[in-house]
């Protein structure tokens, strides 16, 4: 990727955009590197609204994701035997001794 510094205002706000959708394609880690890459540049007084907008939001849905991703490993490592059989079948490794 190009450095941030050398792009134009209107380049930046292209690329977090496409970053900010790419990431609804099941890629929250792209929203987490969309607001690593871009954070600083939304930053600055010369940066426009929608760059700070897209990279912002970006760094919220990659936290709800978090959120989402956590919670259902918790769930499924502490309820995954009290499923029974559907617990069984969404199961790649069944551990022995269980």
């Amino acid at each position: 990727m190009p450095k941030v510094d050398k792009m134009t205002p209107e380049e930046q706000v292209s690329i977090s955009k496409k970053m900010f959708y790419g990431g609804f394609a099941f890629l929250p880690l792209l929203w987490l590197v969309n607001f690593l890459y871009l954070f600083r540049a939304s930053q600055q007084r010369t940066a426009p609204r929608e760059l700070r907008r897209y990279v912002y939001m970006s760094l919220g849905g990659c936290i709800v994701w978090f959120v989402i991703l956590t919670t259902w490993y918790a769930l499924f490592v502490n309820k995954r035997i009290t499923w029974g059989a559907v617990g069984d079948k969404i199961t790649v490794v069944i551990p022995k001794g269980i």
